[in-house]
């Protein structure tokens, strides 16, 4: 068995100037409102505000991950071509997009095809924010560091997605859960207050504090999650839009179906919470194993559901799996890949990957929720095929003399 990584007291880059915690965090909670309205509340408002069916649900789901997809991709390229060009620093990036993102959320309010254009324009405005936060997270941190501020960082981001399913409850049984969306107007603008106190750009990752906390499995292990990630977000990316239509379906009261829903996001910040205080799991294959495990059979129960105590326990199930798979995959990105807006675009863009096969998967298998399970774990297998590769690369290196 792999010995962990223990974490280790040389933990920032000398004269790095870093985000201070409150101003970091709290540009990440608010905006992550964004994210949870997004991913999983858009799909209540379009159901039950506008009668999508869920087909429609799905092919709206896959628009926004092609965008998020193509937008996360080119973030890195965009920002320095402007940097050189005009100047633009990270923080001014982030202010603009901001502003745009504020904007587009009161399309919100024009109906239907308002809902649908500000999703695609917040699902952009989320792939052009989060690799330059990522980078932010992580610059001029290394070892116990950067574990602990990736940790809090993944627990303020997900306890807001939950939050804001949580709090769209009254708005979608009251039929104006289009409304939800205006919170990102508030939301926005207090983040470009808040970006006063950032430096112009992320401190330096300098290689040679970043290589003396890279233990020989990181590489093996950051080439396994940088398939098991995106593959997690193929399930998250059938769920979300089905969510509406299970809750529905074992006759849950209209206003306990989002908080119901909201679930699996508040046990899968427990489980991150969890992690960034436990050190067992650093550098060990069985980690990554145990957060497949639970995010599959979690997905499986959840689907097939058919009574709330079924879909509840499924719906834990999946938010723990998920919260092991995520921690680990942006954990082993940054510490390998260094806190660079590219490093941070690519995990990004590897999130949006699962958005995209996601919901072509669920389209093929709608028809039932077994045939919804049989799809989505086939779509799922093409990435955990050469997750397994990695891992026997790395027993192939143990075993040579």
């Amino acid at each position: 068995m792999t010995e962990p990584v223990r974490p280790s007291h040389a933990s920032t880059v000398p004269g790095a100037r870093t985000v201070p915690t409150w101003a970091l965090l709290g540009v990440t909670w608010l905006n992550s409102l964004g994210s949870g309205i997004l991913w999983s509340g858009v799909p209540f408002v379009a159901e039950r505000q506008y009668g999508f069916t869920e087909r429609e649900n799905l092919a709206l789901a896959l628009a926004e991950s092609v965008v998020y997809v193509v937008v996360a991709l080119r973030s890195g390229p965009t920002l320095r071509a402007l940097g050189a060009r005009f100047g633009l620093t990270p923080r001014g990036w982030l202010t603009a997009v901001l502003g745009l993102q504020a904007a587009a959320s009161t399309l919100a309010l024009a109906g239907a095809w308002g809902v649908v254009v500000a999703g695609l324009a917040i699902s952009a405005a989320g792939a052009a924010i989060w690799p330059v936060m990522e980078s932010y997270v992580s610059s001029g941190r290394h070892g116990g560091s950067m574990r602990r501020a990736i940790g809090a960082f993944n627990v303020t981001w997900m306890s807001a997605t939950g939050v804001a399913l949580l709090g769209m409850g009254p708005l979608v049984a009251s039929g104006h859960a289009n409304l939800s969306l205006l919170a990102l107007v508030p939301a926005s603008l207090a983040c470009i207050g808040l970006l006063a106190a950032f430096p112009a750009s992320p401190a330096p990752h300098e290689p040679e504090h970043a290589h003396a906390h890279l233990a020989p499995q990181y590489p093996y292990l950051l080439r396994a999650t940088r398939w098991v990630l995106p593959t997690s977000y193929v399930f998250i990316s059938v769920l979300g839009p089905v969510l509406p239509y299970l809750v529905g379906g074992i006759g849950i009261d209209e206003g306990l179906r989002t908080p119901l829903a909201s679930l699996w996001l508040f046990v899968r910040t427990a489980t991150v919470t969890a992690l960034a205080y436990l050190t067992f799991w650093h550098g060990r294959w069985g980690a990554v194993a145990a957060g497949v495990a639970l995010l599959v059979g979690g997905f499986a129960l959840a689907v097939t559901a058919r009574d709330a105590a079924t879909l509840a326990a499924g719906l834990a199930a999946f938010g723990a799996g998920h919260g092991i798979i995520y921690y680990a995959g942006l954990y082993y990105a940054m510490a390998v890949g260094g806190a660079e807006v590219d490093a941070g675009g690519h995990f990004e863009a590897l999130i949006g990957a699962g958005y995209v096969v996601g919901p072509l998967a669920g389209l093929a298998g709608a028809r039932s929720p077994s045939m919804l399970v049989t799809m989505t774990v086939a779509a799922a297998v093409v990435g955990l095929v050469p997750a397994v590769r990695a891992w026997n690369a790395w027993r192939g290196r143990q075993l040579v003399p």
